[in-house]
């Protein structure tokens, strides 16, 4: 993934924004101020590899694992401590190598996102595909956790099938001993956690949009509502309460703003990147 992520609801928290949020920017034109979020937590999905070498004293840092190589990525953990692999479990992307293979094993269009489709994750082929093929390429280029996108497939295919064939996938990648954080996926998750099953697949989970938020038809970034940034804040603090590392990722928040994420997040004792693009660049 090269872009920017969230879930459902987070699309609809961006149209009430638009009515009744607060506008920050246009989206070329990023805020250039002091950010209040360190280095502990650096998300780059949209990074290349030439750019990606520089990256340095980040204490977590996200990337996407096809664009480097096992020596890569030793020589980035001189610099960084723990570094984790995207990996898309839930939708397909046109441009990975794979595409047309699965094409035919998708359930619907990926709204906003026009080189995406929400994949039929109960397919076996899919899963031996995650599973043994790119989770085990992650493992053998030394990465030190997994970045799970689009469990939010559950949200839009809520049936049975749907939430074994995403818990497979997981269940599996655990044999690779690594660290699994699950970006987004609120529906999925709390799921896990009334099931009592979340320590049997993943270790923490990432919430982009807490309390920024995305028009994209106008392409500006926001605050969100007080209304719809509560939701998040009450499910972070069931994921907390379950155990669970949190990190979240704001889009372009000023500096009043800014402010307010810190003390959420240090009261709380969670990470959090403020990004300047969707692109994760």
């Amino acid at each position: 993934m090269k872009k920017f992520r969230f879930t459902a609801l987070a699309v609809v928290g961006c149209f009430v924004f638009f009515l009744f949020g607060r506008t920050f920017f246009a989206q070329d034109k990023f805020y250039s101020g002091k950010s209040y979020s360190d280095k502990s937590y650096g998300v780059f999905i949209g990074m290349g590899k030439e750019e990606g070498m520089k990256l340095n004293n980040y204490e977590v840092l996200v990337i996407e694992p096809s664009e480097f190589d096992k020596d890569n990525i030793e020589k980035l953990h001189e610099k960084n401590k723990k570094i984790y692999a995207y990996l898309n479990i839930g939708s397909l992307e046109n441009y990975r190598p794979y595409y047309e293979k699965f094409k035919d094993k998708v359930l619907g269009n990926y709204e906003n996102w026009e080189d995406e489709y929400w994949m039929d994750v109960s397919n076996k082929e899919w899963q031996n595909l995650v599973v043994d093929e790119l989770g085990k390429n992650i493992s053998y280029k030394g990465f030190d956790g997994f970045f799970i996108d689009n469990c939010d497939v559950y949200y839009q295919f809520q049936d049975e099938k749907t939430f074994d064939g995403l818990c497979s996938i997981l269940n599996g990648l655990r044999k690779y001993r690594l660290d699994t954080i699950i970006n987004g996926g609120d529906t999925f998750v709390s799921k896990c956690i009334d099931g009592k099953t979340v320590k049997e697949m993943f270790d923490g989970v990432n919430q982009e949009c807490v309390f920024t938020s995305i028009d994209f038809e106008n392409k500006k970034y926001g605050e969100k509502s007080a209304k719809d940034s509560e939701y998040f804040i009450q499910y972070l603090d069931k994921v907390k309460k379950d155990a669970m590392e949190v990190f979240l990722i704001e889009y372009g928040a000023d500096d009043t703003l800014s402010k307010k994420i810190e003390k959420y997040c240090n009261d709380n004792r969670f990470h959090w990147y403020n990004a300047r693009s969707m692109e994760l660049k």
